[in-house]
């Protein structure tokens, strides 16, 4: 496994993410109850364009969006005062030299391999968390995902809201979905590379 210090949002870490699959993405490729996700060839196409050009290609962003980045320390912070760690930054993590995909958690608990994934989200999506009081279907890929890619047993799930208690949710293995994540994850790729070795002709 490779861990990249690289500054997250910096060029360099946008230049090493292009054309891999992310684990914020990987929902595009299959969902949450293992069915290939409508936006499968959306993405395949982004990321054969991103292969080609060298380019990775803009995200979506709103000002909620925007928000939640600003406040990623300050909730960093909060979970490490709130679990008694330390959480280490990283850039972006690899499985092996050369793969095709990665994750980029929001921390790893220092001296432990255990990752963490921070939310900062709207005040009624907060309330909603803390009702239901499990991890919530929209991550639940994202977390498997990162899993994969380090073969590790435990990611923290943990959201934030000012003036409304943390969310947390400790996230176990499901090796069902992981087993499950990396055939789909290898077909993918494999279809990537047939459409980038085509239009490349």
């Amino acid at each position: 496994m490779i861990i990249d210090n690289c500054e997250q949002g910096s060029e360099t870490w946008f230049e090493k993410r292009c054309g891999s699959i992310g684990a914020s993405s990987v929902s595009k490729i299959i969902t949450s109850t293992g069915k290939r996700s409508s936006q499968r060839k959306a993405y395949l196409y982004q990321l054969a364009g991103e292969k080609i050009t060298g380019i990775k290609a803009d995200s979506y962003s709103n000002a909620n969006m925007e928000e939640g980045i600003n406040r990623e320390q300050e909730s960093r912070e909060l979970f490490e005062f709130t679990h008694n760690v330390e959480i280490e930054e990283v850039g972006l993590i690899l499985p092996f030299e050369g793969a095709d995909y990665h994750c980029s958690p929001d921390g790893l608990v220092k001296g432990e391999e255990e990752g963490l994934e921070l939310k900062n989200v709207l005040a009624s999506t907060q309330v909603k968390y803390l009702d239901k009081g499990v991890l919530p279907t929209e991550y639940k890929l994202q977390c498997q995902f990162s899993l994969f890619v380090t073969g590790w047993d435990i990611w923290h799930f943990f959201s934030n809201h000012p003036g409304i208690k943390p969310f947390y949710f400790k996230v176990s293995r499901d090796e069902e979905l992981i087993k499950l994540i990396h055939a789909e994850v290898n077909i993918f790729n494999r279809e990537l590379t047939t459409l980038v070795e085509k239009l490349k002709e």
